[in-house]
């Protein structure tokens, strides 16, 4: 039986006299420096090396954290403990047994990330791209769309943050070798063949560098490259040419200084001529001297020419000049062609030809009257992000927010369009030998065209999940109307398949861009990501999207698309029930009485997977399911792990059941295309959550949001329910068998309700508070304190940044549940994370780990124990038990894998073939594994099979990949050829 005091009353007092015990400890300790407690006369014990995952350099930011207190863990007895969270967490856990535990857990260092609004980089047989993320670089090859090779560089802090990667360039003298620099300035010579030279680092003499370009340079009598930043030192902004020789700095000289940011910088034609944009002003600089037999020798005349606009892109064109006559080689002398295009903030683009000509009659005093008069084109409608010369230099090509690629001609003055792209455009960039173009998208992704069809060649993607905060865009660069910027953390609905444990679905928008430009973010989409090859398998649209090129109303405003709120598969696999939301602006009801949530649109949609391809079919779509007026939002979905069968929660405080019934036509069930009968989903049973009610003391704020939370119990007999409204909160258990309320129980909400779970007979309530409550015995186990009111020095935590986003994941395979939280500081934008795993017999967390981004969703894994952790910076954690072998192995390079067949280094391959297509050769079956051969025959010899290439292709190229054989008979054909006995030649 449960005792009269309620356990929040209970709480609250424990809670209290925590605080006056707190604050008798924080006045002993400022009189004077205390030693480190130590329990039961053990040394600090270390946090054991599986934890840490090589985080502690992402997690050296955090150190302002380390002296707060983490968890107020507080039990039913009155024993109130503190989890004190030391540097490194090296003195979490003093006992041996916390030390078990924590072994027990493992993560994993995170894959995916965010691709760098980097240009990409073409190899120059154009069969491999390279792009940059935040610390490291990939190499994919073009034809499979694989990761060949991860690269990973070691950066430090710089200025409170973690230093990334600003800027990567290819060497002009080796087709190997790439020249990367981070924002902190640290320099890098990697060959991206090989991975060699991610250790070795040399330092630039600046602040923090901007912008990077390597053109080659004759210097004397060698031709060695020459590394040109634009960079911040002191109060100024500069352009610095640099000589380097074997990995050091030689001699650096400053070539041109501003008062503003300089960007884009470009250098061509062996040093001659520079260019770069700040802010309306374009940057041009020749060289003096066309001979430089010393490094100091290298000077520079810069021009500075003004725009009509904010320049967003810029490229430069350079070429040797050809005289039709003697006249134009009197007036141009041998000076070479110089052609520069920007892009600038309100959609409009100017070509400037031949600039050196036109310079030098602006500064000659007879022909005052000259202006330079570049070409206009304007076709997008915001700025231009991307902008890029042809190789023969007919074209123009630019891209922005449409999601098209423009081609403009300019000899016929036509534009040639390729749109309907996945998302806007960032970077475009054209080979070496022009033909192929390579795109980076604003949504993750990116794609290889070739230039004589325009189809995609490659196309890789990772995760497009809303980023936390919003990047910054070109677009920003002008105030435009209807632009949201979020103030708070965003969860992401996500899940794992059942019939497929590898595959995630997340909802996902058009882009970054997109998403964040109307009223509120819009998640309209699903990604299907497999995580063992970090590869997108597909993306489906499960609100109205808006796909057209125009996507703004009449009056410039951009068009909101929908929001998917929540989703879940049913217990295996067939069915997938989601809920978006939309409402309109509120400049569009301004004139209009009622608030726009009035008029918010709410859908339950019920899909039918696929069993082949998991394709999703709509089958009912269930309009204002939780109220019509106005329509009430659906708080949490819950899935029967028995029966096909739905449960959710809604802002009427009514719990919903729904289940499938056969769509009969005449007394006959009407059977789909494939042949099987058709299904509609209806509401089974209505329970009214507030019919038992007692309120509690919960303090209404004046914008009171209501929230709630749904799950079934591990049988699917009983179903729980917590809902907070206006007037206070309840949790009910409900028979979902006759929809009667068996038990309800007070108390164990404060503030909002997070998440809700079951394992076995314990409750476990996430809000302020994380609460195990046991059913059967009808009492409290413990509880932690998620939110503190106040701070360690007495002052309240409202405000900018004291936002607190929980959430919480349940594994019946091992019993355990994960409670993930993210909360601000006032005043400070800085959002810290962590994750811990409990058991619901034991307050002592088995794993506390924290996360350098704030975490968006936490999926429990199907198919084996752990969770998966999806962060703001779209990275995906992994956290799986030590001894699991069916974890999911997540995706690795190749060249990790060993499954590179191709050489792609200089020297020779790290392993050996495993298929030797040329010859034998004896040293390749050394270290090999040991194979027991049948007995043969006598006289027989074993010789390695040799299968020429053409004959692979001749077996591969017969049709496209849609049109091939099934995979069973191409497998076959294979093992034939390989199997077949080589002919022996007679002695």
């Amino acid at each position: 039986m449960a005792s009269e005091t309620t356990p929040e009353a209970t709480a609250i007092k424990r809670k209290r006299g925590v605080d006056e015990n707190g604050e008798r400890k924080r006045r002993k300790r400022d009189r004077g420096p205390k030693k480190p407690k130590v329990e039961d006369g053990q040394p600090p014990v270390p946090e054991p090396a599986d934890q840490a995952n090589g985080l502690e350099e992402a997690l050296a930011d955090d150190s302002d954290h380390d002296q707060e207190k983490a968890l107020d863990i507080f039990r039913p007895d009155g024993k109130v403990k503190k989890q004190e969270k030391h540097r490194h967490r090296s003195r979490a856990w003093n006992s041996g047994a916390a030390r078990d535990d924590a072994r027990r857990w493992r993560v994993s260092k995170p894959i995916g990330g965010r691709m760098l609004n980097i240009d990409p980089i073409l190899s120059e047989d154009e069969k491999h791209l390279i792009l940059a993320y935040n610390t490291s670089l990939q190499v994919y090859s073009a034809p499979e769309s694989l990761l060949l090779r991860k690269i990973q560089l070691s950066l430090a802090q710089v200025d409170g943050r973690r230093d990334q990667i600003i800027a990567v360039c290819p060497s002009a003298t080796s087709s190997n070798l790439l020249w990367v620099t981070s924002y902190g300035g640290h320099l890098w010579l990697i060959d991206w063949k090989t991975g060699a030279g991610s250790e070795v680092r040399m330092l630039l003499d600046c602040d923090r560098v901007h912008d990077m370009f390597v053109d080659s340079a004759i210097i004397g009598s060698t031709v060695r490259d020459m590394v040109y930043i634009s960079a911040k030192k002191g109060e100024a902004w500069h352009i610095i040419a640099h000589d380097i020789r074997n990995l050091e700095v030689v001699g650096s000289k400053t070539i041109f200084s501003h008062t503003s940011a300089i960007e884009n910088l470009r250098v061509a034609h062996l040093g001659h001529t520079f260019a770069a944009y700040s802010e309306r002003n374009i940057i041009l600089g020749s060289r003096i001297h066309n001979a430089m037999p010393n490094f100091e020798d290298l000077a520079y005349e810069v021009v500075t020419l003004d725009a009509s606009d904010e320049i967003t892109c810029l490229d430069i064109r350079v070429t040797n000049r050809v005289h039709l006559n003697r006249k134009s080689q009197r007036e141009a002398s041998d000076a070479p062609v110089i052609d520069v295009v920007i892009g600038c903030a309100r959609g409009a683009l100017f070509a400037y030809n031949d600039l050196l000509p036109q310079i030098r009659l602006l500064n000659d005093p007879k022909a005052r009257r000259h202006a330079l008069q570049p070409h206009k084109y304007h076709w997008h409608r915001k700025a231009v992000h991307a902008v890029k010369w042809s190789r023969d230099g007919n074209y123009i090509l630019s891209g922005g927010s449409e999601s098209t690629m423009v081609l403009w001609q300019l000899d016929t003055q036509k534009m040639d369009f390729l749109p309907h792209l996945s998302a806007a455009i960032e970077n475009i960039v054209v080979s070496k030998r022009g033909s192929a173009y390579a795109l980076h998208l604003d949504d993750n992704s990116a794609m290889v065209l070739s230039t004589a069809e325009m189809k995609p060649i490659t196309y890789i993607t990772g995760i497009q999940a809303l980023l936390s905060p919003r990047p910054a865009s070109k677009n920003d660069s002008v105030r435009r109307i209807g632009q949201f910027t979020p103030d708070r953390l965003i969860r992401i609905p996500a899940v794992m398949s059942p019939s497929n444990p590898s595959q995630m679905l997340l909802c996902v928008g058009n882009g970054q861009q997109l998403s964040y430009s109307g009223s509120g973010p819009s998640m309209p989409l699903i990604q299907a990501l497999d995580l063992t090859t970090m590869q997108s398998v597909s993306k489906q649209a499960l609100t109205r999207t808006n796909p057209t090129d125009v996507n703004t109303t009449s009056r410039g405003h951009p068009i909101t698309e929908p929001r998917v709120t929540g989703m879940i598969y049913s217990h295996d696999g067939r069915w997938l029930l989601t809920t978006d939301e939309w409402q309109p602006p509120s400049r569009d009801v301004n004139s209009l009485e009622g608030l726009p949530s009035e008029r918010r649109e709410v859908y339950l949609k019920f899909w039918s997977v696929s069993a082949e391809s998991q394709g999703l079919e709509l089958m009912t779509r269930i309009d204002a399911p939780h109220g019509f007026n106005p329509a009430d939002p659906v708080f949490d979905l819950a899935a029967d792990p028995k029966l096909d069968r739905f449960a959710t929660v809604g802002g009427d405080g009514v719990a919903r059941l729904w289940q499938p019934t056969i769509r009969q036509k005449h007394g006959l069930p009407v059977k789909g295309k494939n042949g099987r009968p058709l299904y509609s989903w209806q509401c089974s049973q209505a329970v009214s959550l507030y019919d038992n009610e007692t309120t509690g003391d919960l303090k209404v704020p004046s914008a009171f949001q209501g929230s709630g939370a749904v799950k079934f119990s591990e049988d699917g007999s009983v179903l729980v329910c917590a809902v907070v409204h206006e007037h206070g909160s309840i949790v009910q258990v409900v028979d979902t068998e006759s929809g009667s309320i068996r038990n309800s129980l007070n108390g164990l909400i404060i503030g909002t309700i997070q998440g809700i779970s079951i394992l076995s007979t314990n409750l476990i309530v996430v809000s302020d508070v994380l609460l195990v409550y046991d059913l059967v015995l009808d009492e409290l186990r413990y509880g932690v304190q998620l939110r503190r009111t106040k701070d360690s020095k007495g002052e309240a935590l409202d405000g900018p940044g004291a936002s607190i986003i929980a959430h919480l994941a349940a594994d019946l395979q091992t019993g355990r549940f994960a409670v993930s939280v993210s909360k601000g500081k006032r005043r400070s934008t800085k959002v810290r994370s962590e994750l811990a795993i409990f058991s619901p017999d034991e307050c002592e967390p088995e794993l506390v780990q924290r996360f350098p981004n704030p975490i968006t969703s936490l999926i429990p894994s199907t198919g084996s124990s752990g969770f998966f952790v999806l962060d703001s910076a779209a990275q995906i954690w992994s956290v799986a038990e030590s001894m699991d072998t069916k974890s999911i192995a997540l995706a690795q390079p190749l060249t990790d894998l060993q499954l590179d067949q191709e050489p792609i280094g200089n020297g020779e391959a790290t392993s050996a073939p495993a298929l030797l297509l040329e010859e034998d050769d004896d040293q390749a079956s050394e270290g090999g594994m040991d194979v027991d051969i049948t007995d043969a025959t006598d006289g027989d010899t074993i010789y390695p099979a040799v299968v020429a290439p053409q004959r692979l292709a001749a077996l591969f190229d017969v049709a496209p990949s849609f049109a091939m054989p099934p995979i069973e008979d191409m497998f076959y054909q294979v093992t034939k050829m390989f199997a077949a006995k080589a002919a022996i030649a007679a002695s």
